[in-house]
């Protein structure tokens, strides 16, 4: 086997051992995307505290509620394509 299969080998086993490693311990590997800035955790409390309690400005108001609506939309369509697909099914033209 050429040197940098074994390159390659022995990279890929540290990976593992270290994403095993992180799973095991539940703490993030520094640099990894998985590590928390506390100063943004922070800044999201203080929005999230900051929406709990009412202080928020109207166009994020319309935002939300924009943002309900779409979700409301998109559930009413799903719900209509399961019901298609049961129909389909009991017709069976289903997927088999």
């Amino acid at each position: 086997m050429p040197w940098f299969a074994w390159v390659a080998i022995i990279a890929i086993l540290v990976w593992g051992g270290l994403m095993v490693f992180s799973m095991v311990t539940g703490k993030a590997i520094p640099g990894s995307d998985n590590d928390a800035d506390p100063k943004e955790l922070e800044s999201l409390k203080k929005r999230i505290e900051a929406l709990e309690s009412g202080q928020v400005k109207p166009e994020v108001e319309r935002r939300i509620d924009r943002l309900e609506a779409r979700v409301e939309k998109r559930e009413l369509r799903d719900n209509e394509h399961e019901a298609w697909e049961r129909k389909a099914k009991e017709l069976g033209l289903g997927d088999e």
